[in-house]
């Protein structure tokens, strides 16, 4: 129960004096006062993140924050706190208020930005190499190989500290970004790959950015494993099924072009405790005897895929999953050589409402037969979650897009570079498309005569 105004008055009271003498560097006095807070009021965080600063033992200073965090499963401060002893969070990697250093870039750049991946034998360009997934010179074929870790599940970022923390530099400012005048899309160019159109709507009007913006670093990424012949052979093939399928389409085909590249996606995992309430039958159907119910559903999710491009619609990437997330490697600038990446425009804490919102609906399709199985239930509803133990991932994956016209009509489609499934739009014959629903109404006809000449 809350706390009485004198009791909340004396906490108060005590909170102040101990994060005085923590402040003064008494801290035997402010343990004491900060104890004693947190007796009166077994509610509030603030007592235990304070006593964390009054030791510097990292067991009880882990201990004070794992209490601050079991009260409030939200307090940013008393999670990145646990995060840095957890070893989770590198504790370098905190900006400090007010700093704007940025870290030395890993790679030489040439003298117009880009990234530059030099040939240790010849000094030609090294590009990525789909077939052997190392990297090759394009000039003398020397192969230089990767380092490929997995790191799926071991790459997962807790929310809170990747706010504030110095990951969010700029890690892409050695590749030269340029926007699309017509998506918006913003495209990083290495030195090899000098991209003239942009690779999801296949526009001209590319402007080169002045500004470097500062970004959260991917993780993890998907290589390409696709190469142009294949997907093209893929995409052409899925032109060319379907009842609907304009019988040119398969001509149009022949004149498709596909243009690669990695899109940044935000990937989730966490918990959350979804409140119910609900009437259950507990007489018979004769005889109903409602009762009101109420409870929680724990939920465990992961890897809750959302893009992180404003241009691409949900149920594009949709049409092309799913994709072999366990199989993520650990990013490195090497996978981008010679080819075209996109950089995120949707923010890390939008994509995260949009992927809680994604959980509750998937939540609620099986609440039904959730609570209280086998028996009759009315009138199911839910409340908002309680999430905790939210992380994330940005993930690179390889997308091969292209945009083709039907009588006039743009129409895009896309494939997996990862797994070469393909999706996308796909014109109908009206032709095909009425005989499709004559043919039905024919049967259905058919159907309803059998049944009354049985009946």
């Amino acid at each position: 129960m809350p706390p009485d105004d004198f009791t909340q008055h004396e906490y108060e009271s005590l909170l102040r004096q101990g994060i005085a003498y923590v402040k003064g560097g008494n801290h035997d006095q402010a343990r004491r006062l900060l104890l004693r807070a947190a007796d009166l009021v077994s509610t509030d965080a603030q007592p235990w993140i304070w006593l964390s600063a009054t030791t510097q033992d990292p067991r009880q200073q882990q201990e004070y924050l794992a209490k601050a965090v079991g009260i409030d499963p939200s307090n940013s401060v008393a999670r990145r706190g646990l995060a840095v002893l957890t070893g989770k969070l590198d504790p370098a990697s905190l900006r400090p208020e007010g700093s704007s250093v940025a870290p030395p870039p890993e790679r030489p750049a040439d003298e117009t930005g880009s990234q530059a991946f030099v040939c240790p034998k010849c000094g030609g360009a090294l590009v990525f190499a789909v077939h052997g997934q190392n990297m090759i010179c394009s000039s003398c074929q020397t192969v230089q190989e990767i380092d490929k870790v997995k790191s799926a599940d071991r790459s997962e970022q807790l929310m809170d500290p990747a706010l504030m923390g110095e990951r969010a530099h700029r890690w892409a400012k050695n590749w030269q970004q340029v926007t699309c005048g017509q998506c918006g899309s913003v495209i990083l160019r290495s030195q090899a790959q000098q991209a003239d159109r942009c690779p999801y709507c296949a526009s001209n009007r590319l402007v080169v950015s002045q500004d470097q913006a500062e970004l959260i670093p991917p993780q993890v990424i998907a290589p390409m494993a696709v190469d142009e012949k294949t997907a093209l052979k893929l995409a052409r093939e899925w032109l060319g099924k379907g009842l609907l399928a304009p019988e040119g389409l398969a001509k149009q085909a022949e004149r498709l072009r596909l243009a690669p590249a990695y899109y940044p996606f935000w990937t989730f995992d966490g918990t959350v405790l979804i409140p119910w309430r609900c009437e259950v039958n507990e007489g018979t159907s004769r005889n109903p005897r409602w009762v009101a119910r109420s409870g929680e559903e724990f939920e465990m999710f992961d890897d809750v895929l959302m893009p992180a491009v404003k241009a691409m619609p949900y149920k594009e990437m949709a049409a092309v999953e799913p994709f072999k997330l366990k199989e993520l490697l650990a990013f490195s600038p090497e996978f981008l050589a010679g080819w075209t990446a996109l950089m995120y425009d949707i923010p890390m804490a939008e994509a995260s409402l949009k992927a809680r919102e994604k959980v509750v609906k998937q939540v609620r399709q099986t609440l039904y037969s959730r609570i209280a199985p086998g028996q009759e239930k009315r009138s199911v509803d839910n409340g908002a979650g309680r999430w905790s133990d939210m992380t994330y991932k940005q993930a690179l994956l390889p997308l091969w897009v292209g945009v083709y016209a039907y009588k006039g009509k743009a129409y895009r489609l896309l494939v997996n570079g990862q797994t070469g499934k393909v999706g996308g739009e796909k014109p109908v014959d009206s032709v095909n498309l009425i005989l499709l629903i004559a043919l039905a109404a024919v049967i259905l006809l058919f159907v309803l005569y059998i049944i009354f000449r049985i009946g």
